[in-house]
């Protein structure tokens, strides 16, 4: 009895002075990253121009430029994996991949499933039409598109149709599983608009020499990148690269490649 006693006195006595007999799981995100000697990106091919395949099947883009200079920094292989938009969270949550870096909006729901980086750009929620003159009538504002029979097209697992799901009520919203598609949907007058970021539209109308009308929301959106919600260092590491690469310029001369 009196050893019982003894040894709960130690053991309190430690307890006060911080010892703790629990073993804390260390974060090592980042230094697995680097003893395997290569980082895993999912993203979806196709984000013009977040993340692009050119056809040789190589990988360009805004985001995939700044994951290659992350990598090149810390001396690790970059591997892109591709992957479907509502997939990718799924794809992080399994460990196929250490990073999402697609274009990826912020959103209080997605925040609860991953952890964010500070913002890599910024976006505003746009719908785009065929620029002619009985839509520049028709439509004036963008809440013109939540009209009876009015057919909107969207990317499925996109910010914008997670918008439209909350604000549309009388239109018809039919959802896609890539950007182009949604594009393809307006050309061939399945659908009356689509709905992205301002951003996507910009770009597609350039690389699809189509002439759009547009019309803004008021709803903004910080694109960032994504972790595991226990891989903090991995995004600390990331953060502040974001904040070298701003410092120092670089992220300037990626920026002005694909937004000039």
């Amino acid at each position: 009895m009196k050893l019982c006693k003894k040894l709960a006195t130690v053991l309190i006595s430690l307890s006060m002075c911080g010892v703790s007999f629990a073993d804390e799981k260390k974060d090592n995100s980042f230094l697995n990253i680097q003893k395997k000697g290569e980082i895993r990106v999912c993203s979806q091919a196709g984000f013009i121009p977040f993340e692009m395949k050119d056809k040789l099947g190589e990988w360009k883009g805004f985001d995939v430029d700044i994951m290659r200079k992350f990598a090149e920094l810390h001396s690790v292989k970059l591997t892109m994996l591709d992957t479907t938009l509502d997939g990718l969270i799924p794809a992080l949550m399994t460990n196929k991949c250490d990073l999402i870096a697609s274009g990826l909006t912020v959103t209080e729901k997605r925040a609860k499933a991953v952890l964010f980086s500070k913002p890599v750009f910024k976006v505003k929620i746009t719908a785009a039409f065929l620029d002619t003159a009985e839509n520049r009538v028709k439509f004036k504002n963008f809440s013109d598109i939540d009209k009876s029979g009015i057919k909107i097209a969207s990317h499925t697992g996109s910010a914008a149709t997670l918008y439209l799901r909350k604000t549309i009520k009388n239109a018809n919203h039919l959802q896609f599983d890539s950007e182009s598609a949604e594009v393809d949907a307006l050309k061939q007058k399945r659908a009356h608009v689509f709905v992205d970021d301002n951003v996507f539209i910009e770009q597609a109308s350039k690389e699809m020499n189509i002439k759009f009308y547009t019309l803004d929301s008021q709803q903004e959106g910080d694109l960032a990148i994504a972790a595991r919600k226990n891989d903090v260092a991995l995004i600390e590491k990331f953060n502040n690269f974001l904040e070298m690469i701003d410092k120092n310029g670089q992220y300037e001369k990626i920026k002005k490649v694909y937004f000039n």
